[in-house]
C-alpha cells in the first residue's frame, strides 16, 4: 500500500529595484561687495541703455552715476572666480585712497574645509616721472619687482558677519595690519586656513556646513591703515563707519606710476572622511634659492694689495654694529663709526664659496693702519621678510682663524633675536682655513625677522670667519582652486 502527497511552505519575496550610487559634489561659489572711498561699487541700472555696447559698473553713494572716471568692476553676484572677476582693479590710486570688501563664500550641499591663497605677482615701477626721480632711481624695464607701491598699501583681512565693517571681536585672519608686500612676499604664495582641522576663523571647530555662507572682510589703505573696530553687532556699512581709518599724508612721490598685482584664490575640499585636512599642501624646503642677498660676501669687492679691506656699514646687504657698545677708545686709537665689516679675498686661505669671506673680529683702521689688537668684534645682520609660521633653514660656513686659540673664535647665530646656534670656542692650529658647514632649522613668528651673526670670541681684531650664508624657505604647494 502506498501513500503519496505534497508539502506546502510559507514564503515571501521582496525586491528592491533601481538601487543608485550617486556622487555628491563640492561647489564653491563667491560673490563680492566692494566699497572704494566710502562709495559702494554697484551695478549700473543704466547699463545697456545709456551705454548699450559698454555695460559697466559704477558708484552708488556721494558720487551720482554715471561720473566719468569713477567706473569700477570689483563687485559681482554669486559666480565662479574664473569668470574674470577682480577683487582689486584700481588704476588711478592717490594717497589716502581706501577700500573695503565683503567676500561671501557659498558651500553647496556638503560640508567643506576652506582655504585662501594670496600671491603677489609683481611690484613694478612701470615708469619714472620727474618728481619720482627726485626720490627714486630710474625704472628698470626688465625688473617687475623694482616698485614701491606694494610696500605702501596696508591691508587687513578678517572673519566678517556680512556687513563689510570691522567689529570688535571679529577675528583677524592675517597678521593684523600688513603691507601688501609683507602679506604676500615676492614669489612666495601664502596659504591661509579659513577652516581646516586646526582652526575655523569664524569660531568653533570643524568645516563649513553645506548650504551655508561665510563672510570674509578685507580693507586696504594707500598709506597707513589703523584699526578702529565698531562695537559688536552695531556695524552698518563702510559708508557710515568701516571700522578702519586711512592716512596717506606721509607718502611721497616714490610710488608714482608704480603698479602691483595680486592673485587671490579660494579652495574647498570635502570634510567627510577627511578629518585631518590641512590647508597647506605638500611642503618642502627650497634649498636652491637663498632668499637673502650678498650671501657670499662678494660685495663690496676687495681691491687692496693686502687682499683684505674694511667696509662701512651697511656693507652690501649687511648692516654692521660693534659688539661692545661701550668701547670707544683703545690706546691712541678712537673707534670709528659706523662699524666696519672686514672682508678677505683669500689672504689666509681659500673661501668656502666664491672669492671672498668675512671676518667678524674686524679692524678699526684697515690694511694701511698699524694699529693692532683693538676690540673690533662685530655683529652683522639682515632684516628678512618672512611668513609667520613658515619653516626656514639657515645654512652657513664657519671657520676659526688659523693659528689662533679657541678663545678667539666663537660664533653666535640669532633668529628674530633668539639664539639658535653657538659654535662654542673653537681653535685652529693649522696654517690654512678649515671650514665647516652648519645648518639650523627655524620657524618665523613675525612678518619681518632679523638674522644675525656675532663674534663672541676675544675682541682683539683676530677671530671668526664666516662665508656662504644662505636662508632657505619652506615652499608649500597651494591646493587646487
Amino acid at each position: 500500500m502506498a501513500i503519496g502527497g505534497t508539502g506546502a511552505f510559507f514564503s515571501d519575496a521582496e525586491t528592491s529595484t533601481g538601487n543608485v550610487f550617486a556622487a555628491g559634489a563640492i561647489d564653491l561659489k563667491v560673490d563680492n561687495e566692494s566699497y572704494y572711498n566710502g562709495n559702494v561699487c554697484a551695478e549700473n541700472p543704466l547699463a545697456g541703455v545709456s551705454e548699450p555696447d559698454q555695460p559697466y559698473w559704477t558708484w552708488q553713494g556721494p558720487n551720482a552715476f554715471p561720473v566719468p572716471g569713477t567706473e569700477c568692476s570689483t563687485s559681482w553676484e554669486l559666480s565662479d572666480l574664473d569668470e574674470g572677476h577682480l577683487f582689486f582693479n584700481f588704476l588711478d590710486l592717490k594717497p589716502d585712497d581706501e577700500g573695503e570688501d565683503t567676500i561671501s563664500l557659498h558651500v553647496d550641499t556638503n560640508d567643506a574645509w576652506a582655504c585662501m591663497n594670496l600671491a603677489l605677482t609683481s611690484d613694478d615701477d612701470n615708469s619714472s616721472t620727474e618728481p619720482e626721480l627726485e626720490v627714486d632711481v630710474q625704472d628698470d624695464e626688465n625688473d617687475i619687482w623694482d616698485g614701491e607701491l606694494a610696500q605702501n598699501i596696508d591691508m587687513v583681512w578678517w572673519a566678517d558677519d556680512g556687513d563689510n565693517v570691522l567689529e570688535e571681536g571679529e577675528q583677524i585672519i592675517t597678521n593684523s595690519i600688513e603691507t601688501l608686500s609683507a602679506l604676500a612676499p615676492e614669489n612666495n604664495p601664502v596659504q591661509i586656513a579659513l577652516a581646516d582641522s586646526d582652526e575655523n576663523v569664524w569660531g568653533g571647530q570643524g568645516p563649513i556646513p553645506g548650504q551655508t555662507t561665510r563672510y570674509i572682510g578685507k580693507a586696504w589703505c594707500f598709506g597707513t591703515l589703523t584699526l578702529s573696530p565698531v562695537p559688536a553687532g552695531q556695524g552698518d556699512n563702510p559708508s557710515v563707519n568701516p571700522g578702519i581709518t586711512c592716512d596717506g599724508t606721509l607718502l611721497g612721490n616714490e610710488t608714482q606710476t608704480d603698479g602691483a598685482t595680486l592673485d587671490v584664490s579660494f579652495s574647498a575640499v570635502q570634510a567627510r572622511h577627511n578629518d585631518s585636512f590641512q590647508c597647506e599642501g605638500d611642503c618642502e624646503l627650497d634649498t636652491v634659492n637663498t632668499i637673502i642677498p650678498d650671501s657670499g660676501f662678494e660685495n663690496p669687492e676687495v681691491n687692496t694689495a693686502q687682499q683684505w679691506d674694511i667696509f662701512d656699514s651697511p656693507a652690501g646687504a649687511w648692516s654692521v654694529v660693534w659688539r661692545d657698545a661701550g668701547t670707544s677708545n683703545f690706546g691712541n686709537q678712537v673707534r670709528p663709526e659706523p662699524a666696519h665689516l672686514e672682508i678677505h679675498e683669500g689672504v689666509l686661505g681659500t673661501p668656502f664659496e666664491g672669492d671672498q669671506y668675512a671676518e667678524l673680529d674686524s679692524d678699526w683702521g684697515g690694511p694701511a693702519d698699524n694699529g693692532t689688537d683693538e676690540p673690533a668684534s662685530i655683529m652683522i645682520y639682515q632684516d628678512v621678510t618672512t611668513v609667520s609660521g613658515r619653516a626656514y633653514q639657515i645654512k652657513f660656513a664657519f671657520a676659526p682663524r688659523p693659528n689662533t686659540p679657541a678663545s678667539d673664535n666663537r660664533l653666535e647665530v640669532r633668529w628674530g633675536g633668539v639664539v639658535v646656534h653657538d659654535t662654542g670656542n673653537v681653535a685652529d692650529g693649522n696654517a690654512g682655513i678649515e671650514w665647516q658647514e652648519i645648518s639650523v632649522d627655524v620657524v618665523a613668528t613675525t612678518t619681518t625677522t632679523q638674522l644675525s651673526f656675532t663674534d663672541l670670541g676675544t675682541s682683539n681684531s683676530l677671530g671668526t670667519f664666516l662665508d656662504d650664508v644662505r636662508l632657505y624657505s619652506e615652499v608649500c604647494r597651494p591646493l587646487d582652486n
